[in-house]
């Protein structure tokens, strides 16, 4: 049995092995605070240069994901949604790994969940937000919220840049003018960062921070911002830092 004695290092062993799970389950998907997402439909507000998107879930109603609808090209809608399906199905699997290790915690420690209820809860919420959908671009985060009793809990995000003319997918390396950019991107943020130190880890706990091909973006009406994980550049309690970048540093 867990006495309150070593509760501490118990909660701490449970929260390392779910951020290791999740980084694990975040690489899946070829890649700020709890700011709850909008999960309303996205209309077209200029003919021609915005898709719909509408709400769906998958098998629970905290696994919310987006489809696009409506579109001519039915073969690039297709396209676009079964990116979508397969992050779904993913987190749904993420779910049911979650719900199995936190039940089983519960069934060995019957005690410890008796006298400390908060610590054996557990959530799995799937979210999403469009970010951008103009001019034949779509940017859609997908947000997969975990809570296991601890302090507070991690949501990674997942962000998918669509052209909506073709269905295939948007990196960095497609809208950066040439490859010396990257170096003079990353001179930029870390710019940012030191101007910004009360914001962000200190210079030697990024260590060797580059932006590359795999960096996560979105767009925006001025240019990309970029955004991190919790805890890649920032602390807790700066959620998923974004930077933004103008059209002019690309």
């Amino acid at each position: 049995m867990i006495n309150e004695g070593n509760w501490n290092e118990v909660t701490g062993m449970i929260a390392t092995n779910l951020f290791k799970l999740f980084l694990s389950f975040s690489a899946l998907f070829s890649y700020v605070d709890f700011e709850q997402p909008s999960n309303t439909i996205e209309v077209s507000e200029l003919s021609g240069t915005s898709v719909s998107v509408e709400s769906k879930t998958y098998k629970e109603d905290f696994l919310v994901y987006p489809q696009v609808t409506n579109m001519k090209d039915q073969n690039v809608q297709g396209k676009i949604n079964e990116v979508f399906i397969a992050h779904i199905k993913s987190s749904y699997e993420g779910y049911l790994k979650l719900k199995n290790e936190m039940e089983k915690f519960k069934e060995e420690d019957k005690e410890h969940c008796k006298e400390f209820p908060y610590s054996c809860e557990y959530s799995y919420i799937t979210s999403y937000e469009v970010k951008y959908n103009h001019d034949g671009k779509l940017s859609v985060l997908i947000y997969d919220a975990t809570y296991s009793g601890g302090a507070h809990g991690i949501e990674p995000v997942t962000i998918y840049n669509f052209d909506t003319q073709t269905g295939d997918r948007y990196t960095l390396k497609d809208i950066i003018s040439n490859e010396s950019k990257f170096a003079s991107l990353t001179a930029y943020v870390k710019k940012y960062i030191k101007e910004n130190q009360d914001l962000f880890f200190d210079e030697e706990m990024i260590g060797d921070f580059a932006v590359n091909d795999q960096t996560q973006f979105y767009f925006t009406d001025s240019g990309i911002d970029l955004l991190f994980q919790q805890y890649e550049i920032a602390p807790y309690a700066a959620g998923h830092p974004t930077i933004s970048i103008p059209s002019s540093e690309l």
